[in-house]
């Protein structure tokens, strides 16, 4: 066997093991989504029995009948969830698209030092600053408000898009900055007719990362939000428990439904999100 047979069996063994590795991978973390699915489908003493299985004998839609009869309830930590999530998406790509470009392409003072405290901010954890966050909101009567929630989870999440979108346009060439320049743009011309449309790349990561962020995002929203009423999702999943225990049934069905924003999200950004990450929109 020649020297080249040799590498390439060696290069195709690489990949069956790294497909092998990647499929187990797969199989650990589809495992508990599928098991909600299945479980919203089962009745509550076919999960509870001894027999249970991880397939369902027969289907039943009756967890999802419970949530149905009482939409007002779920209903409003879906609708608070989607208020706070798109809220949130919209105000980091705005404030992530400007101060990107900002860092990237307008040389200020103190451009280095903000960049370090950036940096420095986001190896906080985020428990260190909950009592402070909640101090502050009970001060401004924030408590219990989508905005009071809105804020902070786009603190959270800033930081990091922001260095996300500054590496989005520093790979774009200065000469097309350059152009528009000559052609009589100013700064912020610049920015929305040339640079935001370059970026779409960049722009699709964020929007993704963020939504994917703060629809889970279950610290803050258990923290600054104690009224029902206001809670999202991520929270009012866990009324659930009564005093018999979990309902495992109905709370397989609100994972089930809370899984589909994101999903939905990720579908409709796919394409222009795969295109971002293979044109670098990561790196630097």
């Amino acid at each position: 066997m020649t020297q080249i047979s040799i590498s390439k069996v060696v290069r195709r063994a690489r990949h069956i093991g790294l497909y092998i590795l990647m499929a187990i991978i797969a199989f650990f973390m589809l495992t508990p989504i599928f098991l909600a699915m299945f479980n919203s489908v089962k009745l509550e003493s076919q999960i509870l029995s001894a027999n249970m299985t991880f397939f369902p004998r027969s289907i039943h839609f009756d967890n999802y009948q419970y949530i149905f009869d009482r939409f007002g309830k779920f209903g409003a930590y879906f609708k608070n969830s989607l208020i706070v999530t798109l809220s949130s998406v919209l105000l980091t790509i705005v404030f992530c698209s400007l101060g990107g470009y900002a860092f990237a392409k307008l040389p200020f003072r103190g451009r280095g030092i903000m960049l370090s405290i950036i940096l420095f901010m986001m190896t906080f954890p985020l428990a260190v600053l909950l009592i402070p966050i909640y101090i502050m909101e009970y001060n401004l009567k924030l408590l219990n408000t989508n905005i009071g929630l809105i804020l902070p989870c786009v603190a959270t999440v800033v930081p990091f898009c922001l260095l996300i979108m500054r590496s989005v346009y520093i790979e774009i060439p200065d000469e097309i900055e350059e152009a528009a320049t000559i052609d009589g743009c100013n700064v912020f011309e610049t920015w929305l007719h040339i640079m935001l449309p370059a970026s779409t790349g960049g722009l699709s990561i964020v929007t993704i990362f963020t939504f994917y962020n703060i629809w889970g995002e279950y610290m803050l929203s258990k923290t600054l939000v104690t009224r029902e009423s206001a809670m999202t999702i991520s929270v009012g999943v866990t009324l659930l428990k009564g005093e018999g225990g979990w309902q495992f049934g109905v709370l397989g069905a609100v994972v089930t439904l809370a899984m589909l924003p994101p999903i939905i999200m990720f579908m409709i950004f796919q394409r222009s999100l795969v295109s971002g990450l293979l044109s670098g929109a990561v790196k630097g």
